[in-house]
Order: structure tokens, then C-alpha cells, then sequence
């Protein structure tokens, strides 16, 4: 059964990519079923959340936006949506002509 706990868990023991990998099943096997669980906790959107986290940390911007805006989808209050809002104003600052003038 998965958990919160859970899925922190494996970002902790785990390197990024290995975390990636083991994260990715468990998204695969939320997805088969119901999204949140007794307590109310969405965890699919949270295992999102965090994969997106750990995408943008191997630098992978744009699978991390589309993490986010997928958890985003699942649960409209959770992380996802902070994150997704963060970092569509990261991007938003980002301008290259102040990089080399």
C-alpha cells in the first residue's frame, strides 16, 4: 500500500535517477486505482509533485512543469499547484538578452 510516507521514503534512500525509476511504478500503480486515500491525501498528485521535483533537480524543466501541472489537475489545493505556480514565474523571469548584453 502506498503512502505519503512512502513516497518520501524512496526520494530519501535513493539517488535522483533511482528515485525516478521507483517513483515512476508507483504513479503507474496509483493511477490504477483511486487517487486518494482514507485519510484524504492525494497521492497520486503528490507522487507527481515529487517526481517533478526530482525531474527540474536532473534538469529537466520541461518534465517537471508538466508534472506539475498534472498534479496540479488531481488535487487544484496540493503542491503541485504551488509548484506549477513557481515555477511558471521562474520561467516568466527568465530573460537571455540580460545574460549577455
Amino acid at each position: 500500500m502506498v503512502t505519503l510516507q512512502s513516497i518520501k521514503q524512496i526520494i530519501v534512500e535513493n539517488s535522483a535517477s533511482d528515485a525516478l525509476e521507483k517513483l515512476q511504478s508507483v504513479i503507474d500503480e496509483l493511477q490504477m486505482r483511486e487517487n486518494f486515500n482514507s485519510s484524504g491525501d492525494a497521492l497520486l498528485a503528490a507522487a507527481l509533485a515529487e517526481k517533478g521535483k526530482l525531474l527540474w533537480k536532473l534538469g529537466d524543466k520541461g518534465g517537471a512543469i508538466s508534472c506539475y501541472e498534472a498534479s496540479a489537475k488531481e488535487d487544484p489545493a496540493g503542491p503541485g499547484a504551488l509548484l506549477l505556480e513557481h515555477s511558471n514565474g521562474i520561467m516568466d523571469y527568465f530573460n537571455p538578452d540580460l545574460l549577455n548584453p
